[in-house]
């Protein structure tokens, strides 16, 4: 029994690819790997069929076909799954007001408040499971734990379609041992820095002082050896997902100059694209603020033909609304801004690939 807080971390099973078998069902049972184009050089993500071949997320594709000549390449398609990731952050919210939207296939729920009408945590998990797998018809692995970070490496341990209980006295038995490449937070690079210093498990650094490991984690040094230990007192973020983008500049003169104007909106959409590759999303929708030499501020939002973080499709797009609505104004004020977002930081990777 847990006496203190109980936090499930929930993630949907290979998300990109089980969307795939939802869209097309005569995928099911067949290796599949999404790329963001189907002609592309790079595999985006697999499902678990395919990486029992060996195909892995950013394999080359001739590499990813050669492993498992059968594999089924589809491409992307962000309305579906920002349609699935809606649902599956809302069938969450019915078991809690408290959910974190971590990205596109994975929520935390402080189940803390609720879990007293359930006999064990694992009752609601189970709930919760079949409710996903019923309602929107993808397998979920859920960590069940007393923090933040527990629950994380608790969904970890078992996938596909598992359920992890992590208890804060059960750290060394069943953390510890990890490599620690497998610890969340911990990249590849820092993995390597850390084995060359000695440190090849979550245990070896769960004991071991702050300042032997200063030059990876720097001043976070303390947090990841407190989470080694299974200490985690985060809150979770309820509003975690930025819902809007803005870039915008004061002009040192007001000014109707159309050229001049023009080179300050590309300019904001450049920048507008680096924060959205910063934040790994694809907005749907631009919008143009203007300030006139009366500082009167004026508005217009149109949506995209397709979600995007392109500076260019910004740009286009931004500009036909000014040249639609303020081409007489004296400008003082530009800005650019995008909103309503796919959530896709794997994708957005990929995609810069190309």
């Amino acid at each position: 029994m847990f006496l203190g807080k109980i936090i499930f971390h929930i993630d949907i099973n290979a998300f990109f690819a089980s969307a795939e078998t939802l869209r097309d069902p005569s995928l099911k049972n067949k290796p599949i790997a999404v790329c963001s184009n189907k002609r592309g050089s790079v595999v985006t993500t697999a499902n678990y069929i395919a990486r029992e071949f060996g195909v892995r997320s950013a394999m080359p594709l001739v590499e990813a076909l050669k492993l498992c000549p059968q594999l089924v390449v589809t491409g992307v398609h962000f309305d579906l799954y920002e349609k699935i990731s809606a649902q599956f952050v809302e069938l969450c919210k019915k078991y809690t007001e408290i959910v974190e939207v971590a990205s596109v296939d994975e929520c935390y729920l402080d189940v803390t408040q609720v879990i007293k009408q359930y006999k064990r945590p694992l009752d609601l998990a189970m709930v919760i499971r079949k409710d996903i797998k019923k309602n929107i018809g993808l397998d979920v692995s859920i960590g069940i734990a007393p923090n933040r970070f527990l629950a994380k490496m608790a969904s970890d341990m078992k996938k596909p379609n598992g359920m992890t209980v992590l208890r804060q006295k059960e750290v060394q038995s069943k953390l510890w041992p990890l490599p620690i490449e497998r610890m969340h937070g911990i990249g590849v690079k820092s993995a390597e820095l850390l084995k060359n210093a000695g440190i090849y498990t979550i245990g070896d650094l769960a004991v071991c002082k702050s300042n032997h490991v200063l030059f990876v984690f720097k001043k976070n040094a303390e947090l990841f050896i407190r989470r080694a230990n299974g200490e985690d007192d985060s809150e979770l973020d309820i509003d975690s997902m930025v819902k809007s983008l803005s870039q915008s500049t004061t002009l040192m003169n007001a000014t109707s100059d159309y050229d001049e104007i023009t080179i300050v909106i590309e300019q904001l959409c450049r920048e507008l694209q680096q924060r959205c590759i910063d934040e790994g999303v694809l907005a749907q929708q631009v919008t143009i603020t203007v300030k006139d030499e009366m500082f009167q501020s004026y508005s217009r939002t149109m949506k995209l033909p397709a979600a995007t973080n392109s500076h260019q499709e910004f740009f286009e797009n931004a500009l036909l609304l000014f040249d639609a609505n303020f081409s007489e104004v004296t400008v003082k004020l530009l800005g650019v801004g995008c909103s309503h977002f796919i959530f896709r930081d794997i994708i957005s990777e990929q995609l810069k690939l190309f």
